[in-house]
């Protein structure tokens, strides 16, 4: 392996702009049960943005290389690998460091990609995917017609979790922040099953689409406030699912209690992925390979930086208005 390869740093936390910068560094040598993995592309998600702003501090070592999710090919194996091979296109899950342009991680952590997607679907296929998958078939299992709100709904995710809700036969209700979101639905939710919050109250707003009834079921990426209005939302017995920090706020400590009659499911998909085996990983994996295939859970790309503008990557990807995810090229350094 060439030794003079370039990743971007984390060495204080902060907003990502202003604390990732990049330098140049000699990867390691696989280890017993390792592999080398020449990164191809890396995504910009909100996940990295928190972890790097330090609202993870107690569980982040510093300094670290972020990126939870890209695509790869295994380069070298260490000894005793036998889940992939060198030169297969892999997924390497499990921890960060994506933003690089080798990542040397353990190969029981990498999952090889169908031939059929291309290299920026595969390196989208998954946070957002997985996360709106397991979601919407584990913890919100919906009735046909169940009406379920989706919060942040013009972003990636929230479209996908959209598509997925109407397939499921449910009735999706796109919950967004600015009318400047509005057009980012059009053709994904009815026009009518919209919430702009800047309009009023979201709890009011669900509670006219549903004739006083509430929704069934609430899908919150926000937290702080945003993620308690839509929990007050609920009908009694409904669930709120809760899977991202978009506020940088976690929901009010005091919502279990003024909420007592509804579900409340924290989801993160770390902890789904590190308590499943690997053969059910796999499993769901290519389940949503499906679905990206399909376009239901197909991603948008809205630009591709090299790792050595970083930066300019980090700017593009909190400009307003961005439609769709930013991208890394690990092999442009």
């Amino acid at each position: 392996m060439t030794t003079d390869r370039l990743r971007a740093i984390v060495r204080t936390f902060g907003p990502a702009a202003d604390v990732v910068t990049t330098e140049r560094y000699a990867p390691e040598r696989p280890g017993p049960g390792q592999v080398a993995v020449r990164m191809l592309l890396a995504g910009v998600n909100p996940s990295d943005l928190v972890t790097i702003s330090g609202a993870y501090a107690s569980r982040t070592t510093l300094p670290f290389v972020p990126g939870f999710e890209g695509v790869g090919v295994v380069e070298a194996t260490g000894p005793g690998v036998a889940e992939v091979t060198t030169g297969q296109r892999v997924l390497p899950l499990g921890s960060a460091g994506a933003w690089q342009e080798v990542k040397v991680t353990e190969s029981r952590w990498c999952f090889p990609v169908r031939a059929e997607l291309d290299d920026p679907q595969a390196a989208t296929a998954y946070i957002n995917p997985l996360t709106a998958h397991l979601m919407i078939r584990q913890e919100v299992r919906p009735a046909p017609g169940a009406v379920v709100a989706v919060n942040a709904a013009a972003s990636a995710i929230g479209r996908t979790l959209l598509r997925l809700l109407t397939r499921a036969g449910a009735r999706p209700v796109a919950v967004v922040r600015h009318p400047r979101s509005l057009p980012q639905l059009a053709g994904v939710v009815d026009p009518s099953a919209t919430v702009c919050t800047a309009d009023g109250p979201v709890d009011a707003a669900l509670r006219d689409l549903t004739a006083g009834r509430g929704a069934d079921a609430v899908l919150d990426a926000v937290g702080g406030p945003d993620g308690a209005d839509l929990c007050r939302a609920l009908r009694p017995g409904g669930t709120l699912v809760h899977y991202g920090l978009l506020s940088g706020r976690p929901l009010p400590h005091d919502l279990w209690t003024e909420r007592p009659d509804v579900r409340v499911v924290l989801f993160r998909l770390r902890d789904w992925v590190h308590a499943t085996d690997r053969g059910r990983v796999a499993a769901a994996l290519d389940e949503v390979y499906d679905l990206i295939l399909d376009g239901t859970a197909a991603t948008t790309v809205a630009g591709v930086h090299p790792l050595s503008a970083v930066r300019a990557a980090l700017l593009a990807e909190r400009a307003a208005g961005r439609q769709g995810k930013i991208l890394l090229d690990c092999g442009a350094a």
